[in-house]
């Protein structure tokens, strides 16, 4: 395996990162400054930088309940309360389909590149499933409008949403959404002026928040992985 494509592999750096490390001298394979950008890593081979020992890391896949008050992201310097204070995972990881600060439910983590492309790819069309309370109902007239398509701006056109009311009293709907706009269950509601109270991802795909409790994660079963894979 390519020096970069190993060192990336790891989580250190992106391949582009680890030419640089290279180039200033700073990557040694076996204690020996490694100055060919096309070395060939080999299994018996140490890799480091900076001291550090460098090994591939074996794919992990999880899925999280985000708590609201959370941001998804692993770090943000301004904001306390990443997905690290949830997670105790030391490994660079990536966040699958993510939910904004004021929402809360399903996230699938993983360290696997492909299978993170591979969700959050449009042309996948791979449903997600939301549990949705908001402050007034829809008119049967605007439901469709819903499900057919909102233009949220020039470039940003919903399509195929699936909407049902489950619960009357509270004002409960359920919502089927494919496409993965920035907030977009929240600003499809607020285009009919309606705003959203509560909003809850139960649903990837196949893969279920089942019972998982509010700020708990656990790893996906081998079934749902190959699911993922099949993608």
């Amino acid at each position: 395996m390519r020096i970069n494509k190993y060192i990336a592999k790891t989580g250190f750096a992106s391949r582009r990162k680890s030419e640089e490390y290279i180039k200033t001298g700073k990557v040694y394979v076996n204690g020996n400054k490694l100055e060919d950008l096309s070395y060939q890593v080999k299994e018996t081979d140490e890799v480091k930088i900076d001291g550090k020992i460098l090994k591939i890391q074996k794919n992990f896949y999880y899925k999280l309940n985000k708590s609201i008050g959370y941001i998804s992201s692993n770090y943000d310097p301004h904001n306390e309360k990443d997905l690290n204070k949830l997670l105790n995972i030391d490994e660079r990881f990536f966040c699958a389909g993510r939910l904004d600060k004021d929402s809360h439910g399903l996230m699938i983590i993983t360290n696997d590149g492909k299978i993170t492309n591979k969700i959050i790819h449009p042309s996948k069309k791979i449903d997600k499933i939301y549990i949705v309370k908001v402050d007034k109902k829809l008119t049967a007239y605007q439901e469709k409008i819903f499900m057919d398509g909102v233009k949220l701006s020039q470039k940003e056109i919903t399509s195929d949403a699936k909407i049902s009311l489950i619960d009357k009293e509270k004002i409960t709907y359920k919502v089927t959404i494919h496409q993965g706009y920035n907030r977009q269950i929240r600003r499809m509601f607020e285009y009919f002026k309606i705003k959203v109270l509560d909003l809850k991802r139960i649903k990837i795909g196949q893969i279920c928040l089942d019972d998982l409790k509010d700020g708990d994660y656990k790893k996906l079963s081998k079934k749902e992985v190959e699911y993922l894979e099949s993608l």
